[in-house]
């Protein structure tokens, strides 16, 4: 498939892009609103309230038996979602993490200490996430409660031994336990397995759609609609409406081609940094067709739930989407790549890492060696988690890699 050969238009313009249905376009401003409201702030009210139970971590492979113990994960992520920079500054002085080390690492532990008094007070941590952040431990002292479900990674398919399996299935049930003190309720598990699946088979089809007309969709909204995949923006119900009302919309103008030329990329490690770099790819005739960010891995529903669960992590391991920062998942993500390579006829990689990241850094530098070989261009970044403009430096960057490929 190449993407990159319809003409340009005259005045170089986005007019020219196939217009959504005002229904879809309506259902993305929606998406935008929920976006607004989810959030800590939103979830701590409802467990003040006694409304809810909620955990930090436990939002990605094993969100559904989190969800099945009556209990929201909420993402690392959100920790720096605000006061990011006052959340470092307590990690460089209250913990001592050095200045130059992951910015990551020192807002979640600065973010946790600052909000040390809050309703919410266990973390669920995979050790497969990365080493760095056993910095978790540190958060003991400020009174929270800390359960590690034990890494565990296998990098080939013959690796998915039974005894692996079976160990995956003892440590989901010592994470139920300590979630509720009771055995997980597999029915309501197997319903949770059901509703990712549909959200995990729902986004997969407005990727596979957007295909046609990536201009239609831009970069900043689909990846709203991705970053929705594991939480949902807390209303499951909505956000998939939402995503059916967005595929009817795509379905909609799928016969219509995409009449300005763009050269279509591959984005790997993330976000890369602030929305600001997304917007400077897209005004650069730069177009992001691939993520490995989002799955393409379902639960299996032939399987005990437990085992489905544990089947999901090591699948995605092998495909390299899991997300993890270290582990099997970082290793193979070069296949991951270049399938969308091949489904999307992409032209170069943007790949994306957290400065300071001992991992990412590494991973940065071996699938440029490897990508090389295969003669598929490649640019590194990289950013912070602070919600802060990119640099003219990064700017610059992403433009001569685009303007080379043109």
């Amino acid at each position: 498939m190449s993407l990159q050969s319809s003409p340009r238009s005259a005045d170089g313009s986005r007019s020219d892009r196939p217009a959504l249905p005002e229904s879809a376009t309506a259902a993305l401003d929606e998406l935008s609103e929920l976006a607004k409201q989810y959030g800590v702030q939103m979830i701590e009210r409802l467990v003040e309230r006694g409304e809810a139970s909620a955990v930090w971590g436990g939002s990605t492979w094993e969100a559904p038996l989190v969800y099945a113990c009556g209990v929201t994960p909420i993402a690392f992520a959100e920790l720096w979602r605000d006061y990011s920079k006052e959340a470092e500054a307590v990690g460089e002085s209250t913990f001592q993490v050095p200045s130059e080390f992951c910015s990551m690492i020192k807002t979640i532990i600065g973010r946790l200490h600052l909000r040390r008094n809050g309703p919410i007070k266990r973390i669920l941590f995979f050790g497969g996430y990365c080493e760095p952040a056993i910095i978790f431990e540190l958060a003991k002292s400020d009174g929270y409660d800390l359960f590690t479900i034990d890494g565990v990674t296998a990098f080939q398919l013959e690796g998915k031994r039974p005894a692996l399996i079976s160990f995956v299935v003892k440590e989901l049930q010592r994470t139920a336990h300590w979630l509720t003190g009771e055995p997980v309720d597999e029915d309501r598990l197997r319903a949770e397995i059901r509703l990712k699946n549909a959200v995990i088979e729902r986004t997969q089809r407005i990727m596979s759609l957007r295909l046609k007309n990536p201009l239609q969709l831009p970069a900043p909204r689909t990846m709203q609609l991705m970053a929705g995949v594991n939480h949902y923006y807390g209303d499951v119900q909505r956000y998939l409406r939402i995503l059916d009302t967005v595929i009817n919309g795509l379905e909609t103008t799928a016969g219509a081609s995409e009449r300005r030329s763009f050269i279509p990329l591959i984005l790997t490690g993330g976000a890369a940094g602030s929305p600001r770099l997304i917007d400077a790819i897209e005004e650069s005739n730069g177009v992001i067709v691939g993520w490995v960010m989002n799955s393409t891995t379902c639960y299996r529903d032939d399987l005990p739930p437990l085992e489905s669960v544990a089947h999901f992590l090591f699948d995605s391991q092998r495909k390299g989407e899991l997300g993890e920062g270290a582990g099997t998942s970082c290793t193979n993500r070069r296949f991951r790549v270049e399938d969308l390579i091949r489904e999307t006829g992409a032209r170069g990689i943007i790949s994306s890492s957290t400065g300071g990241c001992p991992y990412g850094s590494i991973v940065q530098q071996f699938e440029r060696t490897h990508f090389k070989k295969l003669g598929i261009p490649t640019v590194t970044l990289e950013s912070t988690v602070h919600k802060e403009p990119p640099t003219e430096e990064q700017i610059m960057k992403v433009k001569t890699f685009i303007e080379m490929l043109s």
